[in-house]
């Protein structure tokens, strides 16, 4: 199997965001969000799942063993994620998903490395001699191997479905609404769920395209003209779609 290699991407709103102001706001917050930084990094490899081994009693003692930080941290940390939804159970109590890693996983093929270095020193040596580098079998043989890796990443970007990550981002939302041609107004389904900290009836949401349909079942789409969106009242909605 070629080796590939991963990093984390920090997103440029990361410490903007809601969530991670209000994570840094409690006491001992920086250490709370270094510990979170700290976990996305442990599940670059896994497409942001960690899992429980049983060496330790529980989950958060076994991921404080690992991160080398205090339990009663890491336990705090855990707890606060799942409450804003940045981190969920899998499908056992022995696996868990951080939700917003697709967004954050960086990675290439070795081959790609390989094109990358062998480019780094051609141009110092233009940069030395001061000539253009004349363009060898080797140079044509490394551009095809960038090509194939690029389309076989592109290939499986498109293979790949949007994950189900809570909360959804609108555009998805509104794709998959125009999809299925229910009428449903996209920023008003992520604005209703998003002042309910995207939490159902029973629970928190896990699965959006799920409650999009429910929406649809219940006939839950734009308003009719001349109707204006602040009149919406997400008390007599709530009792709509109770089934959620």
């Amino acid at each position: 199997m070629a080796k590939r290699y991963y990093w984390l991407k920090l997103m440029d709103d990361f410490f903007t965001s809601k969530r991670i102001k209000k994570l840094r706001n409690l006491a001992g917050g920086d250490t709370y969000t270094i510990i979170y930084l700290k976990m996305q990094l442990k599940a670059l490899k896994t497409d942001g799942y960690l899992y429980f081994d049983g060496i330790m009693n529980d989950f958060a003692e076994e991921l404080a063993l690992d991160l080398d930080e205090k339990e009663d941290d890491v336990r705090i940390t855990i707890n606060y994620l799942q409450s804003v939804g940045l981190l969920e159970m899998g499908e056992s109590d022995k696996e868990y998903h951080l939700t917003y890693m697709d967004k954050v996983i960086g990675s290439e093929g070795a081959s790609t490395q390989r094109v990358r270095d062998f480019r780094e020193r051609e141009k110092e040596k233009a940069l030395q001699c001061n000539t253009n580098v004349t363009k060898t079998k080797q140079d044509g043989n490394v551009e095809k191997e960038i090509e194939k890796d690029t389309r076989d990443r592109d290939k499986s970007k498109r293979e790949k479905p949007i994950r189900n990550i809570i909360p959804p981002d609108v555009e998805w939302v509104r794709t998959y609404c125009e999809e299925r041609k229910n009428g449903i107004d996209a920023q008003r389904f992520c604005d209703y769920y998003e002042a309910r900290g995207w939490k159902l009836k029973n629970g928190p949401m896990r699965d959006w395209q799920a409650a999009v349909r429910t929406w649809e079942g219940n006939k839950v789409t734009d308003p009719k003209p001349g109707y204006k969106k602040t009149q919406y009242d997400f008390d007599a909605l709530t009792k709509m779609i109770s089934e959620d």
